[in-house]
Parts: C-alpha cells; sequence; structure tokens
C-alpha cells in the first residue's frame, strides 16, 4: 500500500517529494547515473456516479505519482516528470488537494482511490498519461450531503432576528438548479447554520473533511461542536471570492481540539459575521460533502 507522510511532516514532505526525483537523477559530480525516461500529466480528473457520491466537482492541482509503489514525488500540474525508470512498470497517480485552501498544505486526498496503469517506460521518451480518480468504496456512504436540490435544507438556523436562515437560489446556483444562499440585511449581523444531524467518532485520528463549493462577499468559517458539552470550535476561515471555488475543508484536528473523543458526538456548522466594510454581505454554498 502506498504510503502518505503524517500531518506534521506534510511541508518538509512535499519539498522532499520536488527534490528526490533530481537526486536519483544526478550523481555528486553532476553527471547523470541513469537515463530518466519521462511522465507528462495535464490534469487529474474525478470520475463520480452522482447517486452515490453528488457532485463531480473537484479541485485536484497536484499529482502525487509513484511507480511500483515507491514515491516519485508530488507535482503541480501540469508537469513532465522525469523518472528513473525503463521497461513495463506500474504507475499509480493519487490526486493532490489544497488542505482547506492552504497552499502549503498539498496532501494526496485520503477519500481518492489511486488511479493505476501499466506502462512501458522509454529512457528520454515523455509518456503521456490522462488520470482519472475516484472516491474510495470504503468512504460511503458519505456522513452527509447537501446539494440544494431536494425539497428542504439540512441544516438548523440560528432563530434570532439579527441572523438570517439560509435560502435555496435559484439566482447563483454553482451546479442544477439551487445553491444555498444567505444575505445580511442591514439589520442583520451574524448567520449560522447546523448539520440538522449528528456524527459520531469510530476511530481516533480518523481522517474527517467537508467538502464545499463556495462564492462569498463576507468571509466565513467551519467549525465543530461537541455535543456532549456544546462547546463550539470555530476552526477554518474562508476568505472572500467573487467566483465560485471548490474547497477540502480537513476537519480532523478540529474533533481533537473540541475534546470529541471515540464515541463522542459532534455536529459541523457554518457561520458569517458581518465585516462592517462589507456593503453586501452574501455566501452562496453548495455541494456540501461530509466524508470520513
Amino acid at each position: 500500500m502506498m504510503k502518505q507522510s503524517t500531518p506534521v511532516y506534510r511541508i518538509f514532505s512535499i519539498v522532499l517529494c520536488l527534490v528526490i526525483p533530481l537526486a536519483l537523477l544526478f550523481n555528486s559530480c553532476g553527471k547523470p547515473e541513469f537515463i530518466p525516461s519521462y511522465i507528462h500529466i495535464d490534469s487529474v480528473g474525478l470520475l463520480s456516479h452522482y447517486g452515490t457520491d453528488g457532485s463531480n466537482s473537484h479541485y485536484i492541482p497536484d499529482a502525487w505519482v509513484y511507480v511500483d509503489e515507491q514515491l516519485v514525488g508530488c507535482f503541480e500540474l501540469p508537469a513532465t516528470i522525469p523518472v528513473p525508470y525503463a521497461g513495463n512498470h506500474s504507475v499509480q497517480i493519487q490526486g493532490g488537494i489544497l488542505e482547506s485552501g492552504s497552499t502549503a498544505e498539498r496532501p494526496a486526498y485520503p477519500f481518492y482511490a489511486a488511479w493505476t496503469v501499466n506502462a512501458n517506460l522509454v529512457q528520454m521518451q515523455t509518456l503521456k498519461l490522462k488520470p482519472v480518480v475516484s472516491y474510495l468504496a470504503s468512504c460511503h456512504p458519505f456522513d452527509w450531503t447537501e446539494d440544494f436540490e431536494s425539497p428542504g435544507i439540512s441544516l438548523v438556523f440560528d432563530t434570532s432576528a439579527a441572523s438570517p436562515k439560509m435560502l435555496k437560489d435559484t439566482l447563483h446556483p454553482f451546479e442544477g438548479h439551487a445553491s444555498g444562499s444567505v444575505y445580511l440585511s442591514a439589520s442583520q449581523s451574524h448567520f449560522e447554520g447546523t448539520t440538522s444531524l449528528t456524527f459520531t467518532v469510530g476511530n481516533s485520528g480518523q481522517e474527517l473533511y467537508l467538502e464545499l463549493n463556495y462564492m462569498n462577499t463576507n468571509e466565513f468559517y467551519v467549525g465543530i461542536l461537541n455535543t456532549s458539552n456544546y462547546q463550539q470550535l470555530t476552526f477554518v476561515t474562508i476568505k472572500p471570492s467573487p467566483v465560485w471555488k471548490k474547497m477540502y475543508v480537513r476537519l480532523t484536528d478540529a474533533l481533537t481540539q473540541a475534546g470529541v473523543l471515540v464515541g463522542g458526538t459532534y455536529q459541523v456548522y457554518l457561520g458569517m459575521d458581518r465585516d462592517v466594510l462589507v456593503s453586501n454581505p452574501q455566501l452562496h454554498l453548495d455541494n456540501l460533502k461530509l466524508i470520513h
């Protein structure tokens, strides 16, 4: 099985991923030890099925490349990659993401299965690959999804006068017929919506991500509510974006920081506080997926 670096060493591992391939190809005198073959990847796609996976929306800027399950490196796409191999080999590609939108945290997404092909690598020639990953069968069914296409919205809202409810908005859909939108009026200063479902932590250190598409004029946040003591932990703040973007919000550490232990229960919440410098605070969301 291909292994990924632990979160503590992610940034360091990315540096190593970029340096090791070159070190393999050149000795201390700067002369080639091995004539490389090349792999070219323009992009990594996603194969999904709406009935089980929901939207096909994805943002995979990196490829983690393995040959015979040995890590070659992590590469921002598009990329032409030198590899110290020739002949028939198994090439595996994992889709790399920006964790919580950070360009400094670029892990392979733990819920995408690796794409594999048996390839004939030829020295000094370039093999063009078009990898397409898919969700791991083991992460189905997802804990929670909301694409605003079915009746109702599976969030519970703050009902105070200062906080609006999220509305189904057909004027700003990312895809399909509607998105979930929040508009803060002049008399409203705050929005908060919490999942109507409660979730249980099954294993210590289990990975937990919230996928979402978003477009916003006012920053908003994502957090964890520990339902045993009702402690709230705001974990990620997302900056305004005038266009739709995709984000993979990693909430694994949020569970620990919020004190949610194995067997404990939690909910996920999204919120927005009015920025006095923003004249028309808006938040538009689509294709929410909570996966562990």
